[in-house]
């Protein structure tokens, strides 16, 4: 029987190698060994400092992002303005080529290509059938307008309550405060008209860009959205993804939705007036259709051009006007709004309005234009980022 190896020994018999001493400055500790206890204190403040670091860190990137998303905002607003307005028409084109390469399968940009020079035809007839009639009533709407506009300043003006309102209007709306400088009248109408002109073209030129840049984007959507990927870190790429599908979903719903209730208030005013032999019936329509663009508030701005009207004809067709705009915005707000908003976009009324108010005071006439669909896609967003609200944490 072989005597037992020592511990100095390997299995060959030969003496054993002594053991390496541990390399590194901190040993790793054996498993299952527990810090002493003044080991301890010194570990949790470590860790209370990282986790405040890491706070402090996701506060600093936070600010960041939102002085960026301000400075971007408040220096280039109206070209921010051009690419929603772009993306708007762009969804309103790809949504409907959509259709047309279901039914003719058809390529989408064919379809595109397609829908736009239909749109083009239909717009060209229309303007050749219906323009003249169109531009003798929008004449006479402005003379109209005009008119119930000064008949109303000298009724203010005749009155000491009316003229300590319009003393505090300014001239260029209607009112009695002279401008700054004490410029006379020739000037003031020259700058007016040049205001006019610049704003005129200014305005032309911008909805050409929008228009034109909305059938780019319709014609290959996909490619933009590949660009804004390719950009994004991958380890980030599907939520990036997960997130242009939910903006694309919300700005579809959210345009078929208003366009579905334009068209609706549009033809429901026209009739209503006709009905009760309002003059200039159709193009008040149109302005009640297209003010409704902008929920809630427009329903007021589609108003005040019929109220004058109604006044200029009489105090009962002016009341009767008031009660068939009435009526079409219960209508519209308690039956059809939430109709819509089912298949749609919900967004509460007060967020509504409150968007309207903060993007009009930064970003102007654009900006409350616009303030709805960016609302809307704002919150689809956050709620896709944002996990649901459990119902123990419900107040």
């Amino acid at each position: 029987m072989a005597p037992p190896l020592s511990e100095t020994q390997d299995i060959s018999g030969s003496p054993a190698a002594p053991a390496a001493p541990p390399t590194g400055p901190h040993p790793a500790p054996p498993v299952g060994e527990r810090p002493s206890a003044s080991e301890i204190p010194a570990l949790a403040a470590i860790q209370t400092l990282e986790h405040t670091l890491a706070r402090f860190y996701r506060l600093v990137v936070v600010v960041v992002v939102l002085a960026v998303l301000g400075l971007i905002i408040s220096t280039g607003g109206p070209v921010l303005m051009v690419v929603c307005a772009s993306a708007l028409v762009a969804v309103v084109l790809h949504g409907a080529a959509r259709w047309i390469t279901h039914l003719l399968r058809l390529p989408e940009w064919l379809s595109v290509l397609l829908l736009v020079l239909a749109l083009i035809v239909a717009a060209s007839v229309l303007v050749k059938v219906f323009g003249p009639e169109i531009m003798v009533q929008a004449g006479h709407l402005r003379t109209a307008l005009v008119s119930q506009i000064s008949t109303l300043h000298d009724r203010l003006n005749g009155g000491a309550f009316g003229r300590l309102i319009l003393d505090h209007v300014p001239q260029s709306l209607g009112g009695n405060q002279s401008g700054a400088g004490g410029r006379t009248q020739g000037v003031d109408f020259a700058g007016s008209m040049t205001n006019v002109l610049t704003s005129t073209f200014g305005s032309v030129g911008t909805m050409i860009v929008i228009v034109i840049a909305g059938i780019y984007f319709a014609l290959s959507p996909r490619l933009y959205a590949n660009g804004i990927l390719r950009l994004t870190p991958e380890r980030h790429r599907s939520l990036v993804r997960s997130l242009l599908q939910t903006i694309a979903h919300t700005l579809s719903a959210w345009v078929a939705g208003q366009m579905l209730d334009m068209t609706v208030v549009g033809v429901l005013t026209w009739l209503g007036l006709w009905t009760i032999g309002m003059p200039l019936a159709l193009p008040l329509g149109l302005v009640a259709g297209t003010a409704n663009f902008i929920p809630y508030l427009g329903a007021f701005v589609g108003a005040i051009p019929a109220l004058l009207i109604g006044l200029s004809v009489g105090t009962q067709e002016a009341l009767m006007v008031l009660g068939l705009y009435t009526v079409i915005q219960a209508f519209e707000g308690y039956i059809m709004s939430p109709f819509i908003q089912k298949r749609a976009v919900s967004m509460p009324p007060a967020l509504t309005i409150l968007s309207q108010t903060i993007f009009g005071a930064f970003l102007g006439l654009w900006g409350f234009i616009f303030a709805s669909p960016i609302t809307a896609v704002l919150l689809a967003v956050a709620t896709r980022l944002s996990s649901p609200l459990k119902e123990k944490d419900m107040l």
